[in-house]
Order: C-alpha cells, then structure tokens, then sequence
C-alpha cells in the first residue's frame, strides 16, 4: 500500500460517491501515481495532501492523456474536489470518470429492544 506523501504527482481515475453524483457528495478517490497499481484514499487524506502542497493531482481521462488539475474548493466549512477553474464552465471532469457508491452501514432494527 503506498503513502500519499511519496508522491508528487498523481492521477485521479476513479471517484467514490456517498450519495448523488456531484462534487459534494465526493468521499473517496482512487489514484494512480503513473507506476504502480491504483490506489483509494479517504476525501480527508486527500485534501489534507493537496493543502499541504506536498504534490498535485491531474484528472486521468478515459484515454489516458491527462486533464484539468484537481483542486480543493470550499463552501463554507466544506472541502470539496474540483477540477474545474470556475464555476460556470463545462460539468466538472471528476465526475466523468468511474464511480462506485460507498455503502454505510444499514440500521438493524432488532425485535428484542
């Protein structure tokens, strides 16, 4: 398993949603530091790698030429991932790459409580 922090550059290629298909509801992200086998991390390890500087991140499109550069946003208190430079341009590429949902654990109502 490899360290966000040996690297300097990595390539999103797959984005883990907690919910509907949008920048906000981004929980996790699956990276490709070009050399090895992807790799998943957290939303929170992920903007705490890109707020420390220590490296960037480019979107790796379908065809596997680099896009737009992985930003962190804010609204508020929230952080996000974003790839686009404003936010009247196109749909955002982070959201054209593959998704898989992440499952949170469903309440067991118990007959005996």
């Amino acid at each position: 398993m490899a360290s966000l922090a040996s690297y300097r550059t990595l390539y999103v290629t797959a984005v883990g949603l907690d919910g509907e298909p949008d920048l906000a509801h981004i929980a996790a992200v699956r990276w490709d530091p070009g050399s090895l086998d992807p790799e998943e991390s957290s939303l929170a390890d992920f903007v705490r790698w890109l707020d420390q500087g220590a490296g960037r991140a480019f979107v790796r499109r379908a065809d596997g030429t680099r896009g737009p550069q992985v930003r962190v946003g804010a609204d508020g208190s929230r952080r996000y991932l974003r790839s686009r430079a404003d936010e009247v341009s196109e749909q955002d590429e982070l959201l054209l790459l593959p998704a898989w949902q992440l499952h949170r654990p469903t309440k067991r109502h118990s007959i005996f409580r």
